[in-house]
């Protein structure tokens, strides 16, 4: 199974299967959000426009015939309550390297989300145009925001800023109604130039024998492959509750470049990714719409070497930061122009702070460092599992992770790296057909998280 991309409210980029569990909280525990798919090629968004062939069993990919799989899928959890799904994915279709992605899930409390999608979506006419296209409908009960100033018993203070309290929380019923089309054009320079618009990785046990598309040089004119990134996006939350003064709706426009020079983004042993991307509201009707954010990512993975028991080991390290021009607060503490909870300069959940609640801190900017130590063991008996031959499994890794970061009302350099939050962990990864699937297990001073997503968090 492999997810979609989300936040805890709100599933952000894909399908996705979630859980989590907060131990100081027992309300909370086991909170689980599925937009489920099965396989494929929602993978890792650097590993756009390619395509992954095993060695023992290549394939020409104009001989891929179009295949369905769906999977039905149960759960319980505050938020669905006894809750049933599907998901499916078309694959091979309308090209050999894309895929129609599908999901839904209902519960007892009355929540649900209807996913549909696709990805590596050639623009037809085009060699180097790819589209990611998602509309997502759903509603949840009972939801944690960590929104909102003066709440009660919490005057004074702002929901989600860095010294703000852990319960400091709205609950809330909300709908979520979303619509994106990223498109990603691929730059003729480096490994992206000539006719390697779509590359092909050739892999034995899920280890890169050829086809490497970075790590040659730190020139990307010569290596790594270049992306330029452009994604309009609409956004609408409903929350009963006007007194909250935070922006629930967003007709948005994202632009960005990124320079992936890893060898093999699905699982890499060496390179490093830039990316730099700038999101702009288009709504402009009051003082709550009409923000800005930016975000500079940056990162490099060294290959340690083998030893008896691991097949692979690698350092992986990155560095994120956010921030929001259009964010002002007044002299009474009113934050105007500030992105919703869901976008901008936020730490916790998924990717940055994973030991943290999704979005539990938010301000004008944030940074936060991420270092990981990946092993792939020699061992590998996915392939006899028999049950798991339709997801083509090609290796599983265990990783530690350790995490550092904070939030604040500037980005100024000393204040981004006083008082930092800090939370680390263990994780499981297996790489199913072309997807990396994770299940992290996080630690904090707030408790303790178990994730499950989709792809390596960067």
């Amino acid at each position: 199974m492999v997810p979609f991309r989300e936040t805890l409210a709100d599933p952000l980029g894909g399908c996705m299967h979630a859980c989590h569990m907060t131990l100081i909280r027992p309300a909370r525990i086991l909170r689980i959000f599925v937009l489920l798919h099965l396989v494929a090629w929602c993978g890792h968004p650097a590993a756009a426009q390619s395509m992954v062939e095993d060695v023992e069993d290549p394939k020409d990919p104009e001989e891929l015939e179009p295949t369905f799989h769906w999977i039905p899928f149960g759960f319980f959890s505050d938020t669905f309550g006894t809750a049933i799904g599907v998901g499916g994915i078309y694959s091979h279709v309308p090209e050999p390297e894309s895929g129609l992605l599908g999901a839904v899930t209902v519960g007892t409390t009355g929540s649900f989300n209807v996913a549909l999608g696709g990805t590596q979506l050639r623009m037809p006419g085009t060699e180097r145009l790819y589209l990611y296209p998602l509309a997502v409908a759903a509603r949840y009960v009972d939801q944690d925001l960590y929104i909102g100033r003066n709440n009660p018993g919490f005057e004074g203070e702002r929901a989600g800023s860095h010294l703000s309290d852990p319960d400091n929380v709205f609950e809330a019923t909300l709908w979520d109604l979303w619509f994106k089309m990223e498109s990603r054009y691929l730059l003729p320079i480096g490994d992206g130039s000539g006719d390697a618009f779509l590359n092909t990785y050739v892999v034995q046990d899920g280890q890169l024998l050829r086809g490497a598309t970075g790590g040659s040089s730190l020139n990307p004119l010569t290596s790594g492959r270049t992306f330029l990134i452009f994604t309009p996006e609409y956004r609408r939350k409903n929350v009963d509750n006007e007194e909250l003064n935070v922006p629930f709706e967003t007709l948005n426009l994202e632009v960005g470049l990124l320079w992936d020079n890893r060898d093999f983004p699905y699982n890499p042993s060496t390179g490093q990714h830039v990316e730099f991307l700038y999101k702009r509201d288009l709504l402009d009707s009051d003082e709550l719409n009409g923000w800005s954010s930016m975000e500079f990512q940056t990162g490099a993975v060294f290959n340690v070497g083998r030893n008896r028991v691991a097949g692979q080991r690698v350092l992986a390290f990155d560095f994120w930061t956010a921030y929001s021009p259009s964010w002002e607060t007044d002299e009474e503490g009113n934050v105007t122009k500030r992105p919703p909870p869901f976008e901008g300069p936020t730490l916790g959940g998924f990717y940055q702070l994973r030991g943290f609640e999704s979005d539990r801190f938010q301000d004008k900017a944030a940074l936060a460092y991420t270092a990981e130590y990946r092993v792939i063991p020699k061992w590998q008996p996915l392939d006899d599992l028999r049950i798991l031959d339709w997801a083509k499994p090609r290796y599983w890794q265990l990783v530690l992770f350790a995490e550092a970061g904070r939030v604040a009302p500037e980005w100024d350099l000393s204040t981004l790296h006083e008082d930092l939050k800090t939370s680390g962990g263990f994780s499981i990864r297996g790489m199913f057909y072309q997807a990396v699937c994770r299940l992290d297990i996080a630690y904090s001073e707030e408790g303790t998280r178990v994730i499950a997503m989709y792809g390596h968090p960067f």
